[in-house]
């Protein structure tokens, strides 16, 4: 018999209901044996993900309104243990928190209480991420001393519910994840506890080939390679973090991306590596900004480029592309990273580069269509598709691990286009 680590979004277990969905899900199958879970999300769309309270009663300015955030969130744990007839006091804990917690042990306890509730309802033994998560001093994950913890605990239990988002650090103190850190939990804990399957839990029936906000009823992508997953998650797509790819790539195990609401609906898998040469998905993410710089050799000096991207790296530590000729090159950044900052960035392009020119282009979008397929297939029918709607091609970029097209266009085209494209592609690939 395997052992499967297990993950559930914060929308599946947003109240008591949701809670007892993925309860039964769980117990459905002896192997679902090491269960993460994030932090509670939104009930409704007006709702507050308990996170983002945390986060908002952190940064409070007065104690009277750290009390008031605070109070909604222990109203939200309270209500699913009694709605659940869980035998579980949280007040002592609750008091402690409000007078000494803050940072990321403060913004981390959503988990931690999450973690706690679901543990209890299962009967499973709950195991404090902070002392099975370990990172070294510069921040990375210590996977030796993680997988050393992890052995000792499947040892001594075989089914345990671990929070997500957060470990101890070198110190011994608490340090979260970045946001959707928890999905790199499951994969650290599938890693660390030897799972032959790392299931992932969330509000849609698997990745979706389009945004469904934009597109109605898109279709499941069955499989995904690791680095498609990876290359869509970076782009935008939500479903899954990134990172969370990295810790399963030694062991090469597989993902499975269901839908907590339809646990027996479509849904998509992920390996190491993927045969067909399908689709993968359209992906597609407003707010950036390009600057065109024009100076004598710009493009194949090596030194002023450098120099170049050494000077938006003050400002930002993303830098999406760098298209160059021999007297121009360009830097793709996002707006909320140089917002304030364009007329001085322009200004020390202008000084120390003695550049001609210099070019912004705002208002951009980039929409990358990702699959394991011919690449020249993909810009044909993005560029075609473009021109139907008189959209501009600002920027094209193939990608270096030639799993895809991306495009920088005007952003008032951008959700045209991936209807578009989606309508396509839908036929070309599912048989529509």
């Amino acid at each position: 018999m395997g052992r499967k680590a297990v993950k559930f979004g914060g929308t599946s277990l947003c109240d008591a209901a949701q809670m007892k969905k993925a309860a039964e899900i769980v117990l459905s199958d002896a192997e679902r044996q090491i269960i993460v879970v994030s932090a509670p999300g939104k009930r409704t769309p007006k709702d507050e993900k308990i996170t983002d309270l945390l986060i908002r009663m952190d940064v409070a300015k007065t104690l009277s309104e750290r009390k008031k955030i605070f109070s909604i969130v222990c109203d939200r744990f309270d209500t699913m243990i009694k709605m659940l007839s869980l035998p579980i006091d949280f007040r002592e804990e609750y008091a402690d928190i409000l007078e000494n917690f803050k940072g990321d042990a403060l913004i981390s306890r959503g988990e931690y209480f999450c973690a706690r509730i679901f543990a209890a309802l299962l009967g499973f033994t709950f195991v404090d991420a902070s002392d099975a998560i370990f990172f070294q001093k510069d921040g990375s994950l210590d996977v030796a001393k993680t997988r050393a913890h992890f052995h000792t605990w499947m040892v001594q239990e075989k089914h345990i519910v671990l929070p997500g988002f957060y470990g101890s650090d070198f110190d011994g103190k608490i340090k979260v994840f970045p946001r959707g850190g928890s999905d790199i939990t499951g994969a650290i804990a599938a890693d660390a506890g030897d799972a032959s399957l790392y299931e992932n839990f969330t509000d849609v029936n698997g990745f979706l080939l389009a945004d469904p906000k934009i597109v109605s009823d898109p279709k499941t992508v069955p499989v995904l390679s690791y680095h498609a997953l990876r290359r869509l998650s970076s782009m935008g797509a939500s479903v899954f973090h990134a990172d969370a790819v990295l810790p399963l790539y030694e062991k090469k195990i597989p993902v499975l991306i269901r839908n907590t609401n339809l646990p027996e609906g479509a849904f998509t898998t992920v390996l190491p590596q993927k045969k067909d040469r399908s689709v993968d998905g359209i992906v597609g993410q407003k707010g950036y900004t390009l600057f065109s710089v024009y100076a004598p050799s710009v493009g194949e000096n090596i030194d002023d480029f450098q120099r170049l991207l050494s000077l938006f790296g003050t400002y930002t530590s993303f830098v999406y592309s760098t298209p160059r000729t021999i007297d121009a090159c360009g830097f793709l950044v996002r707006n909320e990273d140089v917002a304030s900052e364009k007329e001085t960035i322009i200004q020390k392009i202008y000084e120390e580069f003695h550049a001609h020119q210099v070019v912004l282009t705002e208002n951009m979008a980039l929409l990358s269509i990702i699959g394991e397929y011919s690449s020249s297939q993909n810009a044909g029918l993005l560029l075609q598709t473009m021109d139907e709607i008189g959209a501009e091609a600002l920027l094209l970029d193939g990608g270096a691990d030639r799993l895809g097209i991306t495009v920088g266009f005007d952003a008032d085209y951008l959700q045209d286009l991936i209807r578009r494209l989606y309508g396509k592609l839908e036929k070309i690939f599912f048989d529509v």
